[in-house]
């Protein structure tokens, strides 16, 4: 997907109307589901319940996106800090960050405000070798089908 020999092992999208997080006061409670540094951002941010909700999309959309595991993650493992250019990105910790590094899992995140909504989509990439599920098998059932399909004699399927 970059130009490493990376494949899609999982997408995420949450969509967030704005005014509904008006009332979530549970969301403003530090290490519940924002990390302080995350509130602090927010708080300070020209728009503070449009950033808050770009902060709750992003983190839905992320654990929608990520591998089924055996391990346990919290919220705050998962901190939405951004670049120097202001892109978004997840600074992780604990065992969520102990799971991507295991395998090798690369996170992706977009934001995007307009109107009253917030939308945000995560993708998950990992090293090709180590893709598997959905995508590892139909990879696989087409490369079957395309050595068939070479292998026959005629030229042409039957």
């Amino acid at each position: 997907m970059d130009g490493s020999h990376r494949e899609l092992i999982g997408l995420g999208h949450d969509l967030q109307l704005i005014s509904e997080l008006e009332v979530a006061s549970a969301l403003r409670e530090p290490g519940v589901f924002f990390t302080a540094g995350e509130l602090r951002r927010f708080s300070s941010a020209v728009v503070p319940l449009q950033s808050l909700a770009g902060g709750f999309a992003a983190k839905e959309a992320l654990f929608k996106a990520l591998p089924a595991a055996d391990e346990t993650w919290f919220w705050t493992d998962a901190e939405l800090v951004h670049d120097r250019h202001g892109a978004p990105q997840f600074h992780t910790r604990g065992a969520l960050a102990g799971h991507l590094a295991r395998r090798r899992l690369r996170v992706s995140v977009s934001i995007s405000h307009s109107g009253g909504f917030v939308s945000s989509v995560v993708i998950v990439t990992g090293e090709a070798a180590a893709a598997t599920g959905f995508f590892g098998t139909i990879d696989r059932a087409v490369r079957h089908v395309l050595r068939r399909i070479t292998a026959h004699p005629a030229g042409t399927p039957q």
